[in-house]
């Protein structure tokens, strides 16, 4: 089972290289050493190892064998662990395991396929997560209209400029979708402003994650938006322009996956400017951006 080094490789650089970028499934980057924690209180990296040391390991929509196949992670891909739960059990070179660890980009990997650097679980159970195995999908049916959660936050508006940054990465994304024969984005106002809501949040609170101070996740944030399929999220800070940000994330493999999936049908992008009067450190001068990307 699990035996490797942990890092979280993505810890703020200066603005010399690219900013900060933080994703989904894959970040890429060295190892230390990191000491096995029984109850983790964050979230946790890992390295994907394949049964057969060559082949990807699939990607599901659930923690479960049954649950649909969402995309690939190849052999000695960097993981990021958000949370982890119980669900049905693997069976893998280094023995059996029924934890199941839910990465960054919303899906989930078997245990068995990861290295963590612990036995235990290497990050927190998944708040509300359901661990048993999700029943068959059915038909699908017409869905009504679904109205934003009462405690939401008003739609923030973009700032001086914000705005055309929004569109120009989305022109950008669309323009290396295209490339690969994937249908453009459209931008859905439901997930901009979770987006806006989130880039604005990391800048105001002075922090850079996909899990917000309070435990929400990219998900909780959609929903509260009204937003109720599936997402994932790409995340930056200190890129100062829409060009600088997508080169980033096209360098980053989990970064690119996301953008270059052809089953994610809206986006929503949020640009957020920083507050350079606070400091100098990238946590004050920015600018943040998220992008969030929608099966609907």
């Amino acid at each position: 089972m699990s035996g490797w080094n942990t890092v979280r490789d993505w810890a703020i650089r200066s603005r010399a290289g690219l900013g900060a970028v933080c994703v989904v499934a894959v970040v890429a980057g060295g190892a230390m050493a990191a000491p096995a924690v029984a109850e983790p209180d964050k979230p946790g990296m890992g390295t994907v190892l394949a049964p057969n040391g060559r082949s990807p390991v699939n990607l599901r929509s659930g923690p479960s064998l049954r649950s649909s196949k969402v995309g690939r992670a190849r052999h000695r891909d960097r993981v990021t662990i958000v949370c982890t739960a119980r669900g049905d059990r693997v069976t893998s070179k280094w023995g059996a395991t029924d934890v199941w660890d839910k990465l960054d980009s919303g899906r989930w990997i078997s245990d068995a396929f990861v290295d963590t650097g612990t036995n235990e679980p290497a990050a927190p159970d998944c708040s509300g997560g359901d661990p048993k195995p999700p029943k068959p999908q059915e038909p699908t049916k017409p869905q009504e209209p679904t109205k934003p959660d009462e405690s939401a936050k008003p739609g923030p508006g973009a700032g001086e400029g914000e705005a055309q940054w929004e569109k120009q990465v989305l022109d950008l994304a669309n323009a290396e979708r295209r490339k690969k024969g994937c249908q453009p984005l459209r931008m859905d106002e439901r997930l901009t402003r979770a987006a806006r809501l989130h880039s604005q949040d990391m800048r105001d609170r002075r922090y850079f994650d996909h899990i917000s101070p309070d435990r929400r996740d990219w998900m909780q944030r959609a929903k509260a938006q009204g937003y109720q399929d599936e997402v994932s999220e790409n995340i930056g800070m200190g890129q100062t322009s829409p060009r600088e940000i997508m080169d980033g994330w096209m360098s980053s493999s989990g970064h690119r996956e996301n953008l270059l999936n052809c089953s994610w049908k809206s986006a929503g992008i949020g640009a957020a400017k920083g507050k350079p009067g606070r400091g100098n450190s990238l946590l004050d001068t920015g600018p943040w951006w998220t992008m969030m990307f929608g099966a609907r």
